[in-house]
């Protein structure tokens, strides 16, 4: 009788707890006594072997750090072009995107002539994604154009490292006629490259990219040069590409400046994406500038003076765009 009685007991109070704990205002608080809602957000970046990667965790470790309401994931892709899909089809909430695609998808041209994506928007720039061409030493060439009929590593198939490598080739005269052309990642291409199976590794990415850095550390390498009037033909027939310069000591064993051609890296989402939300993410981004480019040096362009949110391909979206504007930073 008594343990029965005892069991009764409890089965009343247990009712009674959970009844409690359905009236308004029960549960689990956060700080400012309303309930804790974590919102979970992926980045689409690219193989590790690149800049993309760990920016992307970067910009992932701050918004966690700085939006407790936030918990931000990485997903790895094959870069630029993949991404804007994933972003098309709600698979990531932010990717990371080379601004020559994003303005392509933008306008409907090239890769996406049978599938614009009007609906692209820009939380802000983060980097420059600089041309690197990487060969052994002992393969004694300077430019870019002396690797006619060699085998090089052009990047992952429909990546931005694939087009800047093809439309590089193509102003030097260069082409799948009459050179190798292999869509290799950074990773595998530095293993055929120590291996004998490739004569250059080519990145597309902020420096120093990790690929080649790794490669060059593990066997004396080169950077090819462009000269002056390849440059410039390559900067005229792509609008979205800009002069750049590697800096000497940016890879081991480079003693000079190696002048290139680059284009701004960007956070983009979908239009669709909170108002909210979008500022929230260009504020932290904005008021971490500093400590973002401790994480990773590509990205010490993001505190210049409006590398952020000025001269972007693609427009911003209206949150972020609400938030430079609130900060005096844009006009209008």
């Amino acid at each position: 009788m008594g343990k029965n009685l005892g069991r009764l007991r409890r089965r009343i109070f247990a009712g009674l707890l959970a009844a409690i704990c359905l009236l308004p205002g029960c549960g689990l608080k956060g700080r400012q006594g309303t309930p804790k809602e974590i919102r979970v957000l992926t980045i689409g970046t690219a193989d590790s072997g690149g800049t993309m990667y760990p920016v992307g965790r970067a910009v992932a470790e701050v918004l966690d750090q700085y939006t407790p309401s936030l918990k931000i994931n990485t997903s790895a892709s094959s870069g630029s072009f993949t991404n804007v899909e994933s972003l098309r089809d709600g698979q990531i909430d932010m990717g990371l995107v080379s601004g020559d695609v994003a303005w392509r998808a933008w306008h409907g041209k090239d890769e996406f002539e049978d599938s614009p994506m009007p609906s692209l928007r820009v939380i802000g720039a983060l980097y420059v994604s600089l041309s690197n061409w990487m060969v052994p030493e002992s393969l004694d060439i300077e430019y870019v154009h002396d690797l006619l009929g060699m085998r090089v590593a052009v990047g992952p198939e429909d990546s931005a490292t694939e087009v800047s490598a093809r439309a590089a080739l193509s102003a030097v005269g260069l082409s799948v006629d009459n050179t190798v052309l292999e869509n290799q990642g950074l990773g595998s291409g530095g293993e055929a490259l120590l291996n004998g199976e490739l004569d250059a590794l080519y990145g597309f990415a902020g420096i120093p990219v990790k690929g080649l850095s790794d490669l060059a550390e593990q066997t004396p390498c080169r950077l090819l040069r462009f000269t002056e009037e390849e440059l410039d033909v390559i900067l005229q027939g792509n609008t979205q590409y800009i002069r750049g310069v590697i800096p000497a000591g940016t890879y081991p064993g480079q003693t000079e400046d190696i002048e290139s051609f680059g284009v701004k890296c960007l956070l983009c989402v979908n239009a669709d994406m909170d108002d909210d939300l979008a500022g929230t993410i260009a504020r932290i981004l904005w008021e971490s500038a500093d400590g973002l480019k401790e994480r990773h040096a590509a990205l010490s362009a993001i505190s210049e003076d409006g590398f952020l949110y000025r001269n972007l391909p693609v427009p911003l979206h209206p949150g972020a765009a609400q938030f430079y504007r609130d900060q005096g930073l844009l006009q209008g």
